[in-house]
């Protein structure tokens, strides 16, 4: 699951094309519609890609932005797995975009997991 703010771009969209059947991009902003992220059954994903937007006027903000949506992922997965009883998968491998170096330890900070888990 590929999530960002806009619509893909040419190159994601043939980027996409070519991993059709193990990737799918969801357009919008999580944090700004409270049932994206579970439409999105990320449950069910074993990975989630989080991109940035790269010509962000305010680096910081963009970088603290796409750190929440990760936090919300984890919480959304984790909480609907223990729902379902499948314990055996408790966490979703997240790979995200940033902009700053030092966003990366705010968000292990932040999630009080090993930065081996993603």
């Amino acid at each position: 699951m590929v999530i960002q703010n806009k619509d893909p771009d040419k190159e994601i969209q043939i980027f996409l094309q070519r991993q059709e059947q193990n990737m799918h991009y969801l357009a919008g902003d999580p944090l700004q519609s409270e049932d994206m992220i579970k439409r999105a059954e990320l449950h069910k994903s074993s990975s989630c890609i989080i991109m940035t937007d790269k010509n962000s006027q305010n680096s910081s903000e963009e970088d603290y932005k796409n750190i929440l949506i990760a936090l919300a992922v984890k919480k959304l997965v984790y909480d609907e797995l223990k729902d379902t009883n499948q314990s055996s998968q408790t966490n979703i491998k997240l790979c995200m975009q940033l902009i700053k170096p030092e966003s990366k330890d705010l968000y292990f900070k932040s999630l009080s997991l090993s930065p081996l888990q993603d």
